[in-house]
């Protein structure tokens, strides 16, 4: 009689379910974990640096000045357009859409000394500030407040600068005239060694000045001809 044939043996079935249940046990790897919540913190940066403050009217190109026909010179935008725009990007966060602050935490941007540069307060003190921030205790419209802004010198150039606070100084019923981007570079060369926070007994101290715009010069008249000399015999 012939042997019967002999075949391995099979290997026994694996419990699919205690596979699941055993991979479901197994802990997150902590340097994957890492790296999700860092690209999750990048992102929410990235996008609230360049979201506009999720106004729908921050990048409406039809509010922008444009300039016309023919390969001209472009027009300079408008502060006011400029303006919201940098302050819808950098600043509403703190200080609201709405210019109105937070009770106790940042301080209201209406109606503000600060702002309009009332009292002691000068144009200089206020563009120092968003160049160098500002910390320590305050007093804005009689509130004290104590928190630290960013300096923002170092990110905004000094049209963008100009522009926000001349929007911030004509918004929500405030009055002021508006900061030149000349002045802006005015102080930020006198201050370019700055490199803490002011504070308000700091700024106190600085005499106020004020930005005066230009004054228009009047060209020199011509110089009037000679008269013509008399012809001999005449």
């Amino acid at each position: 009689m012939s042997k019967p044939e002999s075949h391995p043996p099979e290997p026994p079935e694996e419990d699919v379910f205690a596979l699941h249940v055993a991979s479901e046990r197994e802990p997150i790897k902590l340097w994957l974990l890492a790296v999700i919540m860092g690209m999750m913190f990048f992102g929410g940066m990235f996008l609230f640096a360049n979201s506009g403050g999720f106004q729908v009217d921050v990048y409406d190109t039809n509010r922008v000045s444009w300039s016309g026909a023919g390969g001209g010179p472009a027009s300079a935008p408008d502060p006011m357009v400029l303006g919201k725009r940098v302050f819808s990007q950098y600043c509403a966060v703190c200080h609201h859409p709405n210019g109105q602050g937070v009770a106790g935490q940042f301080p209201p941007l209406v109606g503000s000394e600060w702002v309009q540069a009332q009292d002691w307060h000068g144009d200089n003190h206020i563009v120092k500030i968003v160049l160098h921030g500002l910390g320590g205790p305050v007093t804005v419209k009689g509130q004290a407040f104590n928190n630290q802004m960013a300096p923002w010198g170092k990110i905004l150039k000094d049209e963008q600068i100009a522009a926000v606070l001349t929007y911030i100084r004509n918004e929500w019923g405030n009055k002021a005239p508006p900061i030149s981007k000349e002045f802006v570079a005015k102080v930020r060369e006198e201050t370019k060694d700055r490199q803490t926070s002011w504070t308000q007994k700091e700024l106190q101290a600085i005499p106020r000045v004020i930005d005066e715009p230009a004054a228009a010069t009047t060209p020199p008249a011509p110089a009037a001809s000679p008269a013509p000399s008399a012809s001999p015999g005449s």
